[in-house]
């Protein structure tokens, strides 16, 4: 599908704007600034539209471009790119939580594969149904979720020891 217009994201303000303009027309340059578009572009939308012409400028009717306008907005080319452009925000988003949790680097101390449960740093403590870890940072609490995680992978049993005790 070819590129959609920018200001298919932003039509319902600009439809809000247009529904408050007082004048009846619109020249080349008013279309222009309300959609953020160029001149070539403000042209091709103002053609065909019901207007007047003083000398070589041309004037739209307001409501022929708010209708046109209407149409746009309604239209599944528009639906389209808004519902594409939320995506790609909500991916982007996602991306940039992510990178920022890769960013952290956690050493818990000690080889995970020889880590036995009853080795644990001393503010994780696990019984009585609950789990208390001690921690000062958000960095130091994720830091001790991996210790805790590699002694339950290299001593599963005395995990289930701890924990059901």
């Amino acid at each position: 599908m070819p590129p959609q217009p920018a200001w298919f994201v932003r039509l319902p303000a600009i439809l809000e704007t247009l529904r408050a303009y007082e004048h009846p027309h619109l020249d080349r340059r008013a279309v222009e600034v309300l959609l953020g578009v160029g001149q070539r572009r403000a042209r091709q939308l103002m053609s065909g539209l019901p207007g007047l012409r003083v000398g070589n400028a041309v004037a739209v009717e307001r409501l022929a471009l708010l209708e046109h306008l209407e149409m746009a907005a309604s239209g599944e080319r528009c639906g389209w790119e808004t519902r594409r452009r939320e995506r790609l925000s909500a991916e982007l988003e996602r991306a940039r939580r992510s990178l920022a949790g890769r960013r952290v680097r956690l050493s818990p101390p000690g080889s995970p594969a020889g880590r036995r449960f009853g080795a644990l740093s001393p503010d994780i403590r696990l019984g009585s149904g609950e789990l208390r870890i001690g921690f000062s940072s958000g960095e130091d609490l994720a830091a001790k979720l991996l210790e805790l995680a590699q002694a339950m992978a290299g001593d599963w049993e005395g995990f289930l020891a701890e924990a059901e005790a």
